[in-house]
């Protein structure tokens, strides 16, 4: 009778501790402050970009096919709720004339990287 009852127990605790696990709201995506200094390198983008912000280098991947931010005269990174703001996982879109892509990830890259990267792209 002790073993059901500690058995009984045990099982409460672990569906209770599995719901507050899955009641906790999911982490923040990174999110990166965009600045008025950028540069976008898009030759033969159709997976992903080239951002220079500032500074910062990074390398800004689609989660499907943008085959438009290659030939599109204006690109916009728009974030829902977060004016200046570029976040990976679906959070924020690139806008271009025919297309808005979803951004998959915004990895940090070295001045160097995305010097060597843009030069293969040329």
């Amino acid at each position: 009778m002790k073993r059901l009852f500690s058995l009984l127990l045990l099982a409460s605790c672990v569906a209770t501790a599995a719901s507050a696990q899955a009641a906790e709201p999911a982490a923040p995506t990174d999110c990166i402050t965009l600045s008025s200094d950028q540069q976008v390198v898009r030759n033969r983008a159709d997976r992903d970009v080239l951002l220079r912000n500032g500074d910062q280098h990074y390398l800004v991947r689609f989660e499907r096919s943008c085959t438009s931010a290659a030939m599109s005269p204006k690109l916009t990174f728009a974030t829902p709720g977060q004016d200046g703001q570029l976040c990976g996982a679906g959070v924020t879109k690139l806008q271009t004339s025919s297309q808005s892509c979803a951004v998959a990830a915004v990895e940090p890259l070295s001045a160097e990287e995305f010097a060597r990267k843009a030069r293969m792209r040329r």
